[in-house]
């Protein structure tokens, strides 16, 4: 069984990233979906404030 293409490349990602610090914008992420769509958030991530019950349980 071959392997399936990535569906998102470090070049893209890297492309992404710069754009965003060009703008200005420091914070932010980029979701891929399974379809293969790239969604660029800008701003506070969620992930970093919003914390997860579970994290409690691993510490």
């Amino acid at each position: 069984m071959a392997n399936r293409p990535a569906l998102l490349k470090q070049s893209e990602l890297t492309r992404y990233l710069k754009a965003m610090k060009a703008a200005g914008n420091e914070g932010g992420r980029v979701e891929v979906k399974p379809d293969g769509t790239h969604v660029i958030f800008q701003g506070e991530s969620e992930a970093s404030t919003v914390s997860n019950p579970c994290d409690r349980l691993l510490k």
